[in-house]
């Protein structure tokens, strides 16, 4: 017998007031709408495009680079395998 389970990832919500013109409004009501998306979703949404469009542009110290490279080797490790092979890659034979 197999038993699966689906969990949620909870995310903390946070409330936050802006102030926009009531054109603007109209506009997301109207570009939600037409995705099937209320106006939280759409501005959600669009937030996040725009997020990930500006941290790919954005240049990272050389501190920030080396913790990103970190972390992603401590989720992803080298296999021995992929040690070995680039070992034989970096090796120079003397001339």
């Amino acid at each position: 017998m197999q038993v699966t389970a689906d969990f949620a990832i909870l995310q903390k919500i946070m409330s936050v007031t802006i102030e926009l013109d009531e054109k603007l409004v109209a506009e997301i009501d109207a570009v939600a709408k037409d995705f099937n998306k209320n106006r939280l979703q759409y501005i959600n949404d669009s937030m996040q495009k725009v997020l990930h469009q500006d941290r790919r542009k954005r240049k990272y110290s050389e501190e920030e680079v080396r913790k990103m490279y970190a972390d992603a080797y401590g989720k992803h490790p080298q296999t021995a395998e992929e040690i070995e092979e680039w070992e034989e890659v970096q090796s120079w034979e003397d001339e």
